[in-house]
């Protein structure tokens, strides 16, 4: 699936051509991933934007920036307001809209007083949530969330999922389940992992190696609503043919069902538990 942003961005504080936004060839910020992201999704629902929960995704790029050093001077609302204006200028349509917080300048070296930039791009993405996947485990490990914090979303960090994704590819897999130092199930490419139990569903237990995702904590919140038992446990590959089912989560993935983790299949896409997720998961985005 090709994704390529909107011709026009917000940069530091005004809408412009989106090439010039891009960093220097000699910034370290390409060359070393020192920057931080979010993703967010702007859905278009007939007559107005649902952007959902704006605000956690906000404060978690500033607390990932604040703590690489890439603090900025926007706040929230200044944000909140460029992204309102980018999509005003854009057709109707959603959207995924990715800040990125970064250095342009043409320098190597780096200290923290140099300026800091911030891009919003504006993604056009289908929805297509009825897709079923495949994955295997991976042949890599994901990267230790003690030697790289991963709830930061650092862009350095994201070699790891490109990686894992480009190597399942390659093996004729959609995606891939990661293992951490000890061997445990963390998560896919880019997106938590929920698997699927007669009628409870049991999702790896966050670590310091689990990207604690907004999605996965919106899926928690309807599970309380719903009253549908959660487990938070370790899970080892050798578990996963005791399992009905699995599906991912994750911002611009939504949620979406797995046909198989290698060499085990489910039929997730009809299971009860998953379409109760997806149904109220539709709810909430169309509201």
């Amino acid at each position: 699936m090709f994704l390529e942003s909107t011709p026009i961005v917000w940069h530091n504080g005004k809408l412009v051509e989106r090439e010039n936004a891009a960093p220097s060839i000699a910034s370290h910020s390409l060359h070393l991933g020192i920057g931080v992201f979010d993703g967010i999704m702007a859905y278009w629902n007939r007559d107005r934007y649902y952007i959902h929960r704006l605000d956690a995704h906000l404060d978690r790029l500033r607390n990932g920036s604040t703590h690489i050093g890439l603090g900025f001077s926007w706040s929230n609302e200044d944000l909140k307001a460029g992204i309102l204006g980018l999509l005003e200028a854009v057709p109707a349509t959603n959207y995924y809209i990715r800040p990125i917080v970064y250095r342009s300048v043409p320098q190597l070296n780096f200290n923290d007083t140099m300026p800091v930039d911030v891009t919003i791009l504006a993604v056009t993405i289908p929805r297509d949530v009825d897709k079923s996947l495949t994955c295997h485990i991976s042949p890599y490990e994901r990267v230790s969330g003690n030697a790289i914090p991963v709830a930061w979303k650092l862009c350095g960090t994201y070699v790891n999922s490109y990686l894992a994704r480009r190597a399942a590819e390659v093996a004729g897999f959609n995606d891939a389940i990661l293992l951490d130092q000890q061997g445990r199930i963390t998560e896919a490419a880019v997106a938590n992992l929920f698997l699927l139990q007669e009628d409870r569903v049991i999702t790896p237990a966050l670590t310091a190696n689990i990207f604690p995702g907004i999605t996965r904590a919106t899926l928690l919140d309807i599970a309380g609503e719903l009253g549908i038992e959660v487990v938070e446990r370790d899970v080892r590959p050798e578990e996963l043919g005791n399992f009905d089912g699995a599906f991912l989560a994750a911002t611009m993935m939504e949620l979406k069902p797995l046909a198989s983790i290698h060499p085990y299949e489910y039929d997730s896409a009809n299971h009860p538990l998953f379409r109760r997720f997806l149904k109220e998961f539709r709810e909430i985005t169309h509201q």
